[in-house]
């Protein structure tokens, strides 16, 4: 029987813990590198879709309106302004994704390195793909090096570009997630998002917004690195459709063109939406009854408008509003777990010993700690509970309904939900 020392015991035991910690780094990094873009086409419709996955919760969007012989366009990212992706007023879209270092040997030799990021210029100078292509036949930067771009126009055309390459669509989709399509042998492949986004496309012939929504939903991220926020472009009408946080179920609806003749502007995402969820009647239910019974969630202190119709429309003249305020409540937790410190630590204070004073110091540091902590998840706002009930319903009939809110000092978009449907019963 072969004897092992414990000089090598411990020796075994530092590889064991080396290369758990390696894989800890390996799963959290590719964990971090998650975001989902795709561009879909057809004779009818050209549409884009984005997941913005990462750990901070503090978004935004703004407004550049058209001067200097640029384009209008919106900007997506986060507080530091650095851009995630947008669209102009042509309808040339995109977004990037991080991956792995790539070198870009024939870019460094032959172009120009430009100094900031590039798709802030393409984004402002150019109307197609094929501009885009020019400004990247020319210039680099340093994003490149672990990034790369989903870039779609209006005309049916759409590219990726990553590092030294240039990869034109062939068929009417562009999928775009953490890998490189030409060196996936860097990481990030296979990739469940982007098997997920395929398979949902190639069995489906028709595409729709909601075919978009119901990618948006299979592909997004929850842990440490969830998705912050999602969008559905239509590139044709210079229009996109907001969600935030991984809600399908709330929009808001952005017409470019009016919104970028409003001026500069910036809006921080989380602001503008109530976390609205429809409860009931849940979609497609029958209450055999001409009462309906509707519940929802939403933030507290957010103005909602409950509308339900005979029209999947909503027709002026088939369609009921009604209005619903919800005051918030004022919470004192935060105060009460001050006080509640100061009480244990006022009494320690007058006491000797070194004991003591760690224990003193180490309250100190959890209440200096409660009160500066940078937490990743968006900030806890308090989500209620709304009923309302419709009387004198036609028998017999479907009905559609939805909710539009307004959050707490936010005049400039009002949020919409999906629309579900119910039907009625007979007259009682």
């Amino acid at each position: 029987m072969r004897t092992v020392s414990y000089g090598n015991q411990n020796w075994i035991m530092r590889i064991k813990v080396v290369l758990s910690v390696q894989v800890l780094i390996l799963i959290f990094s590719i964990k971090a590198f998650s975001c989902t873009i795709f561009y879909l086409s057809n004779d009818n419709i050209i549409l884009a879709g984005n997941n913005e996955d990462w750990k901070d919760p503090k978004t935004k969007m703004w407004f550049y309106p058209p001067e200097d012989n640029q384009y209008g366009w919106i900007k997506f990212g986060f507080g530091s302004g650095f851009p995630q992706g947008g669209m102009n007023d042509h309808g040339l879209f995109w977004d990037g994704t991080s991956g792995p270092y790539l070198g870009m040997p024939y870019s460094e030799s032959n172009k120009e390195k430009y100094p900031g990021p590039i798709m802030e210029r393409v984004i402002a100078e150019c109307a197609n793909v094929g501009e885009a292509i020019d400004i990247f036949s020319n210039y680099y930067c340093e994003d490149q090096y672990k990034a790369q771009y989903l870039v779609g126009d209006s005309n049916h055309n759409s590219i990726i570009v990553e590092g030294d390459s240039i990869l034109s669509m062939e068929d009417n989709c562009l999928i775009l997630t953490n890998f490189y399509h030409s060196n996936p042998e860097l990481g990030g492949y296979p990739c469940w998002r982007y098997n997920a986004a395929n398979e949902i496309i190639t069995n489906e012939n028709s595409y729709t917004n909601y075919l978009i929504g119901s990618i948006l939903s299979a592909t997004h991220q929850e842990g440490n690195y969830p998705t912050q926020y999602s969008q559905i472009y239509d590139l044709r009408n210079c229009q996109i459709y907001l969600f935030y946080y991984h809600n399908y179920e709330e929009f808001i609806f952005i017409d470019l063109k009016e919104e970028l003749d409003k001026g500069y502007r910036s809006f921080d995402i989380p602001a503008l939406f109530s976390k609205v969820k429809l409860l009931t009647p849940i979609s497609a239910e029958e209450i055999t009854s001409t009462t309906a019974d509707f519940s929802w969630e939403g933030k507290s202190g957010s103005s909602y408008e409950l509308i339900y119709s005979t029209s999947e429309e909503f027709n002026e003249s088939d369609s009921k509003l009604i209005s619903y305020n919800c005051l918030p409540e004022k919470s004192n937790s935060e105060t009460i777990y001050h006080i509640a410190g100061l009480l244990i630590i006022i009494p320690l204070m007058k006491r000797k010993g070194l004991r003591n004073q760690f224990v003193i110091i180490l309250l100190l540091v959890l209440i200096s700690f409660e009160c500066s902590k940078d937490d990743i998840s968006p900030a806890e706002e308090e989500v209620i509970t709304m009923y309302e009930t419709a009387e004198n319903l036609l028998p017999n009939t479907t009905y559609y309904w939805k909710i539009k809110s307004h959050a707490i000092d936010q005049n400039d978009f009002q949020s919409i939900t999906l629309t579900k449907s119910f039907m009625t019963g007979n007259l009682r």
